[in-house]
This record gives structure tokens, sequence and C-alpha cells, in this order.
């Protein structure tokens, strides 16, 4: 991550800390000089009286920057009686399988629309490979083999709640066209309910397809409809739990945003549709992202 590219995305905030920082300086000189004068702590020259003033807006636009690239993590972008919209740093595959969690979280996790369990690791002995495991999607399979389910447990719980959903898929692609992993293809929007553990349930959605050579595309007009399908899963389903969602449409997906335009997206969205939330929303972008997008939007 990229400290100089944190501060150019976040001069605005920075500057109004700087000014805040500075409001609290002068407001804590003030009551010092109700007491105490210059000329009681020895210091009658104005220019180190200048001096001073200038060493503690130096100090201000310090401790401003100190707290935008190590501290500042959230931040709240929409409230209502019911619900809120948050936008967070973090790294949403911890807070997913994180020991110590006590309260129930709904985590959503992008996916292919064959909702397909294959990681690719090593490409050299695949011609077409599936799931990148630098993915969102491939990461939170490879973690959750790590803690203990079986692929084809993974599977199950997939195949499961899409039938208890009574939904079926839109095509069947011919094995000649897809010789690995899933051929059923479901409709983009398409949620699957993943119980995890530690009071995590992983809700992957179906955000993009795979073409021939299996390589995932998807359009913003698309993600919007996903964004749209999503809500209206939490609404029917949510049960006023916390949802945490990442940024999508970004790298891997071919959606052409940039981390900013799929933070953009995302948050319009969710405020658009606020009636269906009931709960708070987490909007989590990649700690190791700060470089790259900023909270205030």
């Amino acid at each position: 991550m990229n400290k100089v590219n944190v501060i150019k995305q976040n001069l605005e905030f920075i500057g109004k800390t700087w000014i805040k920082c500075i409001g609290t300086f002068a407001s804590i000189l003030s009551l010092f000089f109700l007491f105490w004068t210059w000329d009681d702590i020895r210091i009658t020259s104005t220019q180190y009286k200048c001096v001073i003033i200038i060493l503690l807006c130096v100090l201000a636009l310090i401790l401003a920057i100190l707290w935008t690239c190590i501290f500042k993590r959230t931040k709240t972008i929409w409230e209502s009686p019911s619900g809120k919209i948050k936008v967070c740093y973090s790294d949403i595959m911890k807070d997913g399988f994180d020991k110590r969690n006590k309260e129930e979280k709904l985590f959503v996790i992008p996916v292919n629309s064959c909702f397909d369990t294959i990681v690719d690791e090593d490409i050299s002995t695949c011609s077409k490979p599936l799931v990148s495991p630098n993915s969102l999607h491939g990461r939170w399979i490879k973690t959750m083999v790590n803690k203990g389910f079986t692929i084809e447990e993974i599977d199950n719980k997939i195949h499961n709640c899409l039938e208890m959903q009574n939904l079926v898929p839109k095509s069947i692609i011919a094995d000649e066209d897809k010789e690995r992993g899933k051929r059923e293809v479901y409709e983009l929007g398409t949620v699957a309910m993943i119980r995890g553990n530690n009071n995590s349930t992983f809700l992957l959605l179906a955000i993009s397809e795979y073409d021939k050579d299996n390589i995932a595309h998807t359009s913003v007009d698309d993600l919007e409809m996903c964004i749209k399908s999503l809500l209206n899963f939490y609404d029917q389903h949510g049960q006023g739990h916390r949802l945490v969602i990442p940024l999508m449409g970004t790298n891997l997906s071919r959606a052409g945003l940039s981390h900013n335009d799929s933070l953009r997206v995302i948050t319009s969205l969710f405020q658009l549709y606020g009636d269906k939330i009931h709960g708070e929303v987490d909007v989590v972008i990649y700690k190791g992202d700060k470089d790259k997008v900023t909270l205030d939007i």
C-alpha cells in the first residue's frame, strides 16, 4: 500500500481533520492563557511566538495525516430509524472467519453463475482454469476447506439452498463446452446462503458468467441488477442481521470499475433502496486498498 497515494486519496479529509486539530490546539491555548501569559512562561519575542504557532500547525497536520493513514477505518454515510450504511477498511475474509465474532453477521461473497468450487492454483495442470485463488470467491473456498469443510459439503449446501428457494438453472452447459466444474447456469443475482462457523453466514452472490474459456465477465448493468437482487434477498431473509459486502465489479470480474466507482455504485443503490435495509450494512474496502479509494465519497 502506497502511503503517498493514501494521502492523495484523502486530501479533503486530511484538510478537514487538520482544521479540527488546529481548533483544538487553539482552544487549549485559550484555556492556558486564562491563567498564564507569555511573560509568565518567559516568551516575549514575537518571533518565538510565531515559531510556536507554526510548530503547532505542523503538528496538527502530522496528526491529521497519521489519523488518516493509520486510524481512520469507518464512516457512516446513511442512517434511518431502521438501519444504517457504513463504509470501512477491513478484510472481509478475516472478519467472516473470526473466532471472536459473537454477533450474527451475513457476509457477501461474489461468485460465478455456476457456483463453481474448483480452485485452480496450479494453472499449468489445466487448459481452462476455473476459480482463481486470488479472487474473493477462491479465497473463500480455500478458507472454508481450511476450517474443516469439504468441497462436497460446500457443494451440497449450495445445492440445498438453491433447491429450497425452488430455483432452477436457466441453462445447462454442454459437456464439450465445459470439461470441468458445474454446468448448471443460474440467473445473475441468484443468492445461495451458506452457514459457516462463529455466527457467520455467507451469501454467495452470482455476479459474473464464464465464457467458453472460463473467463469471468460481468457489466455495470449486470452488477446493479445483482445488487438489487441482493437487497431483495436481504429484505426477505436478513432478519435485521448485519450485512457485510465487499467492493464488486473490479479486477477479475471485468466490469471495468475502479475501486471508487464500485464504492459509489454499491452505496448509491443501497441508499436508493434504503427501505429494504433493516439493520447495519458495512461496505468493506480491503484495508490494503487504502491508496486506491477513500471513505469520503
